[in-house]
């Protein structure tokens, strides 16, 4: 496949190192840390339940944002051209920022079908992909499979702007200043974390927007699926990357395997 491949010296800062180091490391990073809470025991004190569904909410928002992250950078990247390059993309854009929001990413993906997917996704064309050695079933398969990875990214793109930005600025709240405040005020045991924090100085007083996330196993599985979700979501398209850009040999690992079996029957 040398007549598609772009060059690629093996410095560890080009566009095809920066897919394998996501593809082997990041993704794999992610699922690994956001698993090790599904093999907590659940059967715990509430106040352990309460740290682990909180670390479970940032696992989710982390992830979610790397997918979505990732999906402005394959939209705006050039290969071959250093200023718009996988490095300086990822570096330059921040989901949530103007140009970058969740809706625009939902947007994007609702106008897309597996063909537009596709080269978004900077995927070879079939007949350069046959004219490379590549078999027609292989081929068939992968225009098949467009469809199918379009839909789990747009799954996960709508389950984030669902929150409509109010769940980022939970997630901010509590990475920068720990604030989360376990309560029952709505009858159930839940962590309260703020949204918004302003001060009205005419009455003297200080609004705060509200947030709030259930202290439950069940909750505490879905964050963590979901977020495992995303990361594998992620990796199994920028595999394909990857393989169809690169001529590279790719196994799929197991946990991803098992993602898809649990989540895309």
């Amino acid at each position: 496949m040398n007549n598609i491949s772009y060059p690629d010296t093996g410095s560890s800062f080009e566009d095809a190192s920066i897919l394998r180091n996501a593809i082997y490391f990041s993704t794999a990073e992610r699922a690994y840390t956001t698993e090790l809470i599904l093999q907590q025991p659940l059967n715990v004190s509430q106040t352990i339940l309460r740290f682990l569904v909180i670390k479970a909410f940032e696992e989710f928002m982390t992830a979610t944002e790397d997918l979505l992250g990732w999906l402005f950078v394959l939209k705006e990247w050039q290969p071959r051209n250093a200023e718009f390059s996988l490095l300086i993309l990822i570096n330059k854009i921040q989901v949530g920022k103007k140009g970058y929001e969740e809706k625009q990413a939902v947007s994007l993906l609702s106008q897309l079908d597996g063909e537009a997917f596709r080269e978004l996704c900077h995927i070879p064309k079939d007949e350069e992909l046959i004219n490379s050695g590549m078999s027609d079933e292989q081929v068939n398969q992968i225009r098949l499979g467009m469809p199918f990875k379009l839909a789990g990214w747009l799954k996960i793109a709508k389950t984030r702007e669902e929150q409509d930005r109010g769940s980022v600025r939970m997630f901010n709240k509590f990475k920068h200043h720990m604030l989360a405040f376990p309560t029952k005020a709505r009858g159930k045991d839940e962590v309260w974390l703020p949204t918004r924090i302003t001060l009205d100085k005419v009455k003297n007083r200080v609004l705060m927007g509200q947030g709030w996330l259930e202290v439950s196993a069940n909750h505490l599985r879905k964050l963590a699926g979901d977020a495992i979700t995303a990361q594998a979501v992620l990796h199994d398209t920028l595999a394909l990357i990857l393989v169809t850009r690169y001529n590279e040999n790719y196994v799929v690992p197991a946990w991803v395997s098992r993602v898809y079996q649990t989540y895309f029957p």
